[in-house]
């Protein structure tokens, strides 16, 4: 798999889609103080996320939505494995500073060092996954929202790497535990996907195999 079309799989892993049919406020200048606190704590103090998810994507071209589903695995010192197992396998994983795939029998192993739209998507990830994009001020200009029980986060690309491919993204959280239950993002063309998070387990060990592709 060429280098593009490995870029292009990380950046579908967090596109999706801006509709949604609950009424969102913006919160106070008070509220967000609180929001992001909370979520930047849980984010620095959480050790491991394991859970199960859901893809489905929306192509300007197509009337019908390609469903998705797969594992995630995360951990504290920025190892990231996004597994899709149905309706087809593939696997990359971030950690060492290097990207590593496997699409059947073929893998790959591409140096974060080799590309900066590289290093730019790995971390977009990494701080989606976690929350932490809400601070990232480099690539993004946040708005936060609240509403119909959930935090909403809009973050507007300012990075070049990142605004030449988004023109928004989405981060829902539960107020309850203060942590990302969906991504969503609108791409450039207009295709939009969504990727929502369920069976969320925080601190289970997690094996080192995990990041690693063999």
């Amino acid at each position: 798999m060429k280098l593009k079309h490995i870029l292009l799989t990380l950046v579908l892993v967090l596109t999706t889609v801006a509709a949604t049919a609950q009424a969102l406020k913006p919160a106070t200048a008070a509220q967000q103080r609180d929001m992001t606190a909370r979520i930047n704590k849980v984010a620095s103090t959480t050790q491991s996320i394991t859970c199960n998810f859901t893809q489905v994507k929306t192509m300007s071209f197509l009337n019908e939505k390609l469903t998705s589903t797969g594992r995630m695995f995360y951990d504290n010192k920025g190892r990231l494995r996004w597994e899709y197992t149905k309706p087809y396998s593939y696997t990359f994983v971030i950690a060492g500073g290097k990207v590593l795939t496997r699409s059947g029998k073929t893998t790959q192993s591409i140096d974060l060092r080799s590309s900066r739209l590289f290093q730019n998507i790995a971390q977009m990830m990494l701080n989606s996954m976690t929350g932490r994009a809400l601070t990232d001020t480099k690539q993004f200009k946040t708005a936060l929202y609240t509403g119909s029980g959930e935090w909403v986060a809009v973050l507007t690309p300012v990075a070049r790497e990142v605004r030449n491919m988004f023109k928004t993204i989405k981060l829902h959280f539960d107020p309850r535990t203060a942590m990302v239950t969906r991504v969503d993002m609108v791409e450039k063309s207009g295709d939009t996907t969504t990727i929502t998070l369920h069976n969320v387990k925080t601190g289970t060990r997690i094996d080192e195999n995990v990041f690693s592709i063999r």
